[in-house]
């Protein structure tokens, strides 16, 4: 049976913020050979009311080659992470079907730096792609059918490359101002979320997340960049806080969609010894959370909807002579 008759499986991993980047991948890659290529992204390929854990372990399963679209680093990239590591069977003495596409302005995550790194450039997409074309089974350590597509032209590689790395300079282009303090941060799959924001959940640092001006009102601007919220609150001592308190309960109530009355409590926090001590309340702004998944087609019933992420806004209040 040749490569003529078979379906080239691609299992594109992503943070659900790249949605958009993850789909103009999915077609860019599925017009390199249309038919014949099948790209499944976890947003966009799972039907409500499935089980969507089992569902991406089906994909992963019959995937020939596993893409992982890389951003940015000061992102939590635990979940795709975990989603290589189930694909690759790490035992494996050489794993080849596992790609890191790139920011070309940074680098593939560490854990895959002995896997193949695509920086997300016209001439490496295009190697790569033409690799993927004319030598398929150098990528992929399942495929047994010989080149997916031996007579693809040059124009059509350089076209789909093109492609590629458009969609990875619209991702990330955007500039937005924040006129507020905020705290963005991100929960692992472990956290437990029982009793309010887990100190272990990662303080997500970089522009549009939580930015060295905010982190220095902890004084921890300018460190490793993997910070907890944890130590936000011990670098403030606000282990047993009102503020902390009342943040955890409207944490809690949120999570059930409850309504939840205005923070009282205030937090000071900044350099004492400067002059630069404000007060501050904390509001809960956001919660991002995982699809909605019912136990049937048919029921109502919503499940699995563990929270990924929060944002924190910092509110200065009026200084009282």
């Amino acid at each position: 049976m040749s490569a003529a008759d078979q379906v080239f499986s691609v299992f594109l991993s992503h943070k659900h913020e790249d949605n958009a980047l993850a789909i103009a991948v999915k077609n860019a890659l599925e017009g390199l050979k249309p038919g014949h290529v099948d790209c499944f992204v976890s947003g966009v390929d799972i039907t409500a009311g499935l089980d969507w854990r089992g569902e991406i372990r089906s994909a992963l399963s019959r995937s020939h080659m596993l893409v992982l679209l890389f951003t940015a680093p000061s992102k939590n990239w635990d979940w795709c992470l975990y989603e290589a590591g189930l694909y690759t069977r790490f035992a494996q003495a050489e794993i080849r079907s596992v790609v890191c596409l790139f920011n070309s302005r940074g680098a593939s995550p560490s854990p895959l730096a002995d896997m193949q790194g695509v920086p997300a450039e016209n001439d490496k997409i295009r190697s790569f792609l033409e690799l993927l074309c004319r030598h398929t089974w150098e990528l992929s350590d399942d495929w047994r059918y010989g080149p997916l597509a031996p007579d693809v032209t040059v124009e059509h590689l350089d076209e789909i490359a093109k492609q590629i790395a458009s969609a990875f300079a619209r991702a990330g282009s955007t500039s937005t101002y924040y006129p507020c303090h905020r705290i963005v941060l991100d929960l692992g799959e472990d956290d437990d979320v029982s009793a309010g924001i887990p100190e272990s959940a990662r303080v997500l640092e970089g522009p549009g997340e939580t930015t060295g001006y905010t982190m220095s009102l902890f004084n921890l601007a300018g460190g490793a960049g993997r910070r907890t919220w944890g130590e936000l609150i011990g670098s403030v001592n606000a282990q047993d806080a009102p503020w902390r308190k009342e943040l955890d309960r409207n944490f809690v109530d949120a999570l059930s969609e409850k309504l939840f009355p205005p923070f009282e409590s205030h937090l000071r926090a900044g350099d004492p010894h400067s002059g630069q001590e404000r007060s501050y309340i904390a509001i809960l702004y956001s919660i991002v959370r995982s699809p909605a998944v019912s136990p049937s087609p048919d029921s109502a019933e919503l499940l699995d909807r563990r929270p990924r992420g929060l944002t924190i806004l910092l509110h200065p209040q009026a200084v009282q002579h």
